[in-house]
């Protein structure tokens, strides 16, 4: 750890929670019935028990912990409209009018959750300030500016070319060889959309509880028995929504559709907004091509800087996580020299081997909604209220994912000795490849 980085104050919490602290226990009875059971109360449940709950149906929202304990409060709040793979890849991969389709999917996606916050008055603190891709190589760069000349013709994606001698106008780092500029993409607090979203569904009549897990999922009839250690509900339809937190149990074929990776995070000490606009000009979201895939940004007060990353792809004790990205921001930004930082934490990130959402209804008869692949502020949102017009028989709710199989993620990359091997192989390439 660099004698300039301070961890003395840490907290191992995530530093969104300060403005949206997690529920306490509802330890009211749960029903015996209830048209749909919703499992997972993260942005994807929440979303598609909205929509359910606007139709008509009566909707239970179970969550193993406080609603929004996972990713949903956890991720950099970053919005846009991604996917893990890129155009050419998607191209290689599909085809191009597919590919064009699943890009068109993910500006819907961006258009959908903006949207979403703008109907319902939520306070998520959502600004489009545009994000800023950072290539780490003149290789990369390049690269880069081929996407985006394809992206521009052939989709129509608002997408600018920001050469190095200009980056600055971006990023006060020269650790970059240009990058890219997407202006729609935004940034809001996570929780707080988390929390006004959560509202505005039980305000449409969904009873969301957290606590609560799904202990087993049993088909029954036309139906499934949903049991929890408060008692069973018996649940015309179910949507499991537990993307990165998706365990072995109570719906294992869905949890083998994703493998959940470790992302860690790291809030500066208050820098004050003048120094932090002086890092980061425009506000904007900051990602970058190396395979430890930095992402950082102002806090949405301006006063700190949030970075994440892969600090390690296995569970790390959180000061060693914030050591190693502390020690990243410092390389991006040198002349910070000394730092504070005040919040360490991690969430999940649920991976596919499509490397693209999943959704659909399994052999079971289960409804599901998983694989945000590191975009889900925009995606989950979305992908719930297609499953919830899946559900209704709504034709609206079909997507360009409903034909792309996520497959079973193989448990081999599962194994922590391999997982910590191919988390010393990254860090090196990205060493070596500046």
């Amino acid at each position: 750890m660099s004698a300039t980085l301070d961890l003395a104050a840490l907290q191992e919490a995530p530093y969104w929670w300060e403005a949206a602290p997690r529920e306490a226990p509802d330890d009211a009875p749960l029903p015996d019935t209830a048209d749909v059971v919703v499992v997972g109360a993260g942005y994807a449940g929440l979303s598609a028990a909205l929509t359910l709950a606007r139709a008509g149906r009566e909707v239970l929202v179970l969550d193993a912990e406080a609603a929004g304990f996972g990713g949903s409060s956890r991720s950099g709040g970053m919005v846009g409209h991604g996917h893990r793979l890129s155009y050419s890849a998607l191209i290689a991969r599909h085809g191009r009018p597919k590919a064009q389709a699943l890009i068109r999917e993910g500006m819907a996606a961006l258009d959908f959750a903006t949207g979403l916050i703008a109907r319902e008055g939520i306070d998520a603190r959502f600004r489009r300030v545009g994000r800023f891709r950072g290539a780490a190589t003149p290789a990369d760069y390049e690269m880069l500016a081929r996407e985006a000349e394809l992206l521009a013709r052939e989709v129509g994606l608002p997408v600018e070319v920001v050469p190095r001698a200009e980056q600055h106008r971006e990023i006060a780092s020269d650790l970059y060889h240009g990058g890219l500029l997407f202006p729609t993409h935004g940034g809001l607090h996570p929780a707080l959309f988390h929390q006004g979203l959560l509202a505005v569904a039980r305000a449409a009549g969904a009873r969301v509880v957290g606590h609560t897990p799904a202990i087993s999922i049993v088909r029954e009839g036309a139906g499934h028995m949903v049991r929890t250690p408060r008692g069973a509900v018996r649940a015309g339809a179910v949507l499991v929504a537990t993307n990165g937190y998706s365990g072995a149990r109570p719906a294992p074929t869905v949890a083998r559709r994703v493998v959940a990776l470790p992302s860690f995070l790291i809030a500066t000490e208050r820098l004050g907004a003048n120094r932090v606009g002086a890092l980061i000009p425009n506000g904007r979201m900051l990602v970058e091509t190396a395979a430890s895939h930095l992402y950082f940004r102002p806090s949405p007060d301006g006063e700190r800087i949030i970075l994440g990353g892969r600090a390690a792809l296995h569970p790390i004790p959180l000061r060693a996580a914030a050591a190693r990205l502390g020690g990243h921001l410092q390389r991006v930004f040198p002349g910070l020299g000394a730092l504070r930082l005040d919040h360490a934490w991690t969430g999940n990130v649920a991976m596919t081997r499509s490397d693209l959402p999943g959704i659909g209804q399994d052999a079971e008869g289960l409804w599901y909604a998983v694989g945000c692949n590191g975009s889900g502020v925009a995606l989950m949102p979305y992908l719930g209220h297609k499953a919830a017009l899946r559900m209704l028989g709504d034709a609206e709710g079909a997507t360009a994912f409903d034909d792309v199989p996520t497959g079973s993620t193989p448990f081999l990359f599962a194994r922590p000795l391999l997982r910590r091997a191919l988390s010393a192989w990254w860090q090196a390439r990205d060493t070596l490849g500046r």
